[in-house]
């Protein structure tokens, strides 16, 4: 069995360390799929390789013009693997969930493996409460495309694992350019930067935080999440 991943990027570096380094512990092969176009149409600067990125992450450049585009993208590029586990730039898998996939892999019984979400914000230690709902279809075998948003049309079996979404962790700025460049950038509530994001910071009770669908993000509350603590300190992402 032959296992690949691919991580669409456009120019969140942070946790990629992380998210690179995790992966190759279980992957044969791993590629960065570098966008060279926001899904919002709002234009970005051509992006360069951090230096910090084991040598043998290969790089994909590219101007897709949607979210399915560019993972199906990674997904013919990795076409010798069986599985590819297509996983975003700040999405963590700690170490005993990587092994639970690499063995379902092997298996070979299914056409997708889907995960749940912690969802980080803020920071590592404070995490949105209750969960969010639903999946992501994060492993596909080599014959499974995209469709929509991280959309498959094939059967997909739920693993035991949680992984850890960073989307959140994030400066001000760095949250204000993910406004920008997103997809979902027109349907973002356009007081959600300082009523929600801003604003927490001196109430951390409030609610309804998510930018486009409040209830989806209920609260945030705080953890001891130290398998995660443990994979940034690895990877130098603290």
């Amino acid at each position: 069995m032959k296992l690949g991943a691919a991580i669409p990027v456009l120019n969140e570096w942070r946790f990629m360390p992380a998210v690179t380094g995790q992966l190759l512990r279980i992957v044969d092969r791993l590629v960065l799929l570098r966008g060279h176009r926001s899904q919002s149409g709002a234009p970005v600067e051509a992006l360069v390789r951090p230096p910090k990125l084991d040598a043998r992450v290969e790089l994909l450049d590219g101007s897709w013009r949607s979210e399915a585009q560019t993972r199906n993208a990674g997904m013919d590029y990795l076409n010798d693997c069986d599985y590819v586990v297509m996983i975003d730039s700040d999405e963590i898998l700690v170490d005993r969930d990587l092994e639970t996939l690499k063995a379902m892999c092997a298996e070979g019984k299914h056409a997708a493996v889907s995960v749940k979400l912690y969802t980080c914000w803020k920071t590592p230690e404070y995490r949105i409460d209750p969960p969010e709902d639903g999946t992501i279809k994060m492993v596909l075998r080599r014959d499974v495309r995209i469709h929509g948003v991280r959309e498959i049309r094939a059967s997909f079996v739920a693993a035991d694992v949680w992984c850890r979404h960073l989307s959140y962790v994030r400066s001000d700025e760095e949250v204000r350019e993910k406004i920008r460049l997103s997809g979902h950038a027109h349907e973002i509530r356009p007081d959600w930067y300082e009523n929600v994001w801003k604003a927490w910071d001196r109430n951390p009770a409030l609610e309804d935080l998510h930018p486009v669908h409040p209830p989806a993000y209920k609260r945030a509350v705080k953890v001891d999440d130290g398998e995660l603590q443990a994979v940034l300190e690895r990877w130098g992402c603290r």
